[in-house]
């Protein structure tokens, strides 16, 4: 019985040691740069499945980068706009000003302030102007991308006040 106790603290010992060995040594080789959305939803509720915005990449000069030409290098510096444009027909289901989103990630990219509970992505101002929320992406190595996240029906967004 003795020898069953000596045993057992030994692999125990052992355990304790491979596992805690493991973990002294932070996994770079897991760590990633990306700071691109791939996928932004907007929701009915918090499990559904959602409609895909239409996500615009920016480069650090304002430019618009071609969606085939996206990569980390391309836009670095820029920022993002995710647009959903909703048909007026779509007007009773989705709701810009009260709505629920979604988006993919790759494992160590967190987004600040983080999707959860209600949004209202349209926010107009005084004049009228759509100005969304702002949201950050930060990669697995701290890099640091911003976003705006804009909804609006066919036909009643505007980007500058009117005159």
């Amino acid at each position: 019985m003795k020898l069953f106790k000596n045993i057992t603290a030994a692999a125990l010992a052992l355990v304790f040691t491979i596992v805690l060995g493991a973990c002294a040594e932070e996994g770079k080789e897991y760590e990633h740069d990306n700071t691109l959305l791939t996928t932004v939803t907007i929701k009915l509720n918090p499990g559904a499945e959602g409609m895909p915005g239409k996500i615009i990449e920016y480069d650090a000069q304002g430019q618009i980068v071609p969606a085939d030409l996206v990569t980390l290098k391309s836009v670095e510096g820029g920022y993002g706009v995710v647009l959903f444009e909703l048909s007026p027909s779509l007007r009773g289901v989705y709701d810009p000003e009260h709505c629920y989103l979604g988006a993919s990630l790759t494992f160590d990219q967190i987004i600040r302030p983080g999707l959860g509970g209600i949004k209202n992505i349209c926010n107009r101002n005084a004049e009228g102007v759509a100005q969304g929320i702002d949201i950050t992406v930060t990669s697995g190595i701290g890099t640091v991308r911003p976003y705006k996240i804009i909804g609006y029906f066919e036909g009643e967004y505007k980007l500058v006040p009117e005159e």
